[in-house]
């Protein structure tokens, strides 16, 4: 079955539940109440819905860079808790993968829907793959990009640095990019000796290139004005190795998935290297792998065409 006849469907059973549902979706900006704490959220677009946002840099992003998919979608933008406008949390504690899993099941029930796609960004899709695990039947489909199969968190430094020294040795500018950052680093400035500007460099890690970090770091920017992921009590969440082994236990039951995916990543990613995104694809039975090339870690804002091309034409299939 065509995948734009079961996006036809869904559209239609959407307009006929949403007659019954206590919220009507409707295209704007909300603040509304979930799980105790106030979350944002705009609503663009047209078709069945497709949420997506960010644990850690929320919403503002992807809206600016996903309209494409306000053609086929009715695409629900939101600020995940701590981000832009959303309140943050209590405790620490409460940024984990269950809470934010939890968030997308009551935003889903918010704006009134049975079923949802997701889009999963880095992270995200951590997230979207957690609540499709945990909620299979609620979920119709995911694009997952800047993503792959992980390891614990030593397995994980051990990928970054052998990724990054691979990349190192086949580009001059990436070995740059690499020693800007540690200069910054081992020096706390933002200024070479030469007078250089060097505050772009990490960003450019994640990216392909020097034209392809151009278009990457005004988004970028955007987002730290919007608001990152807010400490509490003068503290800043990072990931524990109980919370990265929920998530290894989570990575099992993949295979168990038949919800149609497409994992969409950077051929030059450096934290994902095609090795780990095709194992990730390997362990979801429904999924398709595509490598977008003169990409890093954002491919659908450094290779845009190229990018929305493949979605589209793995809608159709």
């Amino acid at each position: 079955m065509k995948k734009y006849f079961v996006i036809f469907s869904i559209t239609i059973f959407v307009i006929l539940t949403s007659c019954t549902s206590k919220t009507k979706i409707e295209h704007g900006d909300f603040y509304e109440k979930i799980d105790g704490i106030f979350l944002n959220y705009t609503v663009k677009g047209r078709g069945p819905v497709m949420l997506v946002g960010h644990p850690n840099s929320g919403k503002i992003g992807y809206e600016m860079t996903l309209k494409p998919l306000e053609d086929k979608f009715t695409m629900v933008y939101y600020d995940s808790r701590g981000t832009g406008k959303s309140e943050a949390p209590k405790k620490l504690e409460d940024y984990n993968s269950d809470q934010f899993t939890k968030e997308i099941d009551l935003l889903r029930k918010k704006i009134g829907v049975v079923k949802i796609w997701i889009f999963g960004h880095s992270d995200q899709s951590a997230v979207a793959l957690q609540y499709a695990v945990e909620y299979p039947e609620y979920v119709s489909g995911l694009i997952l990009t800047g993503t792959s199969f992980i390891g614990d968190m030593d397995e994980t430094i051990r990928r970054k640095r052998d990724s990054e020294n691979k990349r190192k040795s086949e580009s001059e500018w990436f070995s740059q990019v690499v020693e800007d950052w540690e200069y910054m680093y081992v020096n706390k400035t933002y200024i070479d000796k030469s007078g250089r500007n060097l505050s772009n460099a990490p960003i450019k890690w994640w990216t392909y290139d020097e034209e392809s970090s151009q278009k990457v770091i005004p988004i970028t920017r955007l987002i730290s004005e919007a608001g990152r992921r807010k400490p509490i009590n003068g503290k800043y969440y990072f990931e524990t190795p109980d919370q990265r082994q929920k998530y290894l236990d989570v990575q099992t039951k993949f295979k168990n998935l038949n919800i149609e995916t497409l994992i969409i990543n950077g051929r030059f990613d450096t934290n994902n290297p095609p090795k780990y995104a095709d194992e990730l694809h390997k362990n979801l039975p429904n999924s398709k792998l595509v490598l977008i090339d003169k990409s890093g870690h954002f491919p659908w804002i450094e290779q845009p065409e190229k990018t929305f091309e493949e979605i589209n034409k793995w809608l159709k299939d």
